[in-house]
């Protein structure tokens, strides 16, 4: 587990910046009314060492076809976990994190300890209906596609520019509300998502669940 010791699972990091967040947001809830309690547990399951386990797998597997200087564009940052496992492992690139959540985004930027990260509050699917991003060569991740109608994301992916490269990750845990597009197996998955060339496919298997990555162009 030593190449999970990034800068965001450390106890200086806690200290310095996660702790400190969930004391600004537990003092607003107490006299502000700018946040929910919620966020404090949200915060909490971003450092889940699942879901950090499953980022790393997506920055493993990812930077083999990352080029020196392309430009990586998560979709739906959440609060930056991801955004920031990778621009420690790829130092050199842009990483673009787009976040329709302006909450989200404000957390996330308290967060920011690396230069490289652009964070958006705009809804990142419009890189695929707009000339002026689709046109640009980059590499996607998305990585909570159980969380998008399967409609919707087939509908966006179909209109990916076929330079790029895409990550995507779902997952098979369909009992949750707010998954509305779980899988029951990977190639499920796959036969979900347009037709596209399949660079590497996997799953990661936890004792209640399994987690499935796709990455594609």
């Amino acid at each position: 587990m030593e190449h999970l010791m990034t800068k965001y699972i450390q106890k200086s990091f806690f200290d310095n910046k996660v702790l400190p967040l969930l004391s600004f947001l537990y003092t607003d809830t107490m006299y502000g009314n700018n946040f929910d309690y919620y966020r404090i547990k949200d915060i909490l399951d971003q450092y889940d060492p699942k879901q950090i386990e499953c980022k790393q797998w997506a920055v493993d597997e990812i930077q083999k076809y990352v080029m020196h200087r392309d430009m990586v564009v998560v979709i739906g940052g959440w609060y930056g976990l991801m955004s920031h496992m990778l621009a420690e492992s790829l130092p050199d690139n842009l990483i673009v994190d787009y976040e329709i959540d302006a909450i989200c985004v404000e957390l996330h930027d308290k967060l920011k300890v690396h230069e490289n990260i652009s964070i958006l509050y705009e809804d990142g699917f419009q890189i695929f209906d707009s000339v002026e991003h689709n046109g640009v060569d980059k590499v996607i991740i998305f990585t909570a596609c159980e969380h998008i109608d399967e409609e919707d994301l087939y509908g966006a992916l179909s209109m990916k520019n076929p330079k790029s490269t895409i990550l995507l990750q779902s997952n098979n845990m369909s009992h949750i509300d707010s998954h509305v597009n779980c899988h029951e197996s990977l190639d499920h998955f796959i036969e979900s998502l347009p037709n596209m060339n399949i660079l590497y496919k996997g799953v990661k298997k936890f004792d209640d669940y399994e987690r499935y990555m796709v990455i594609a162009r």
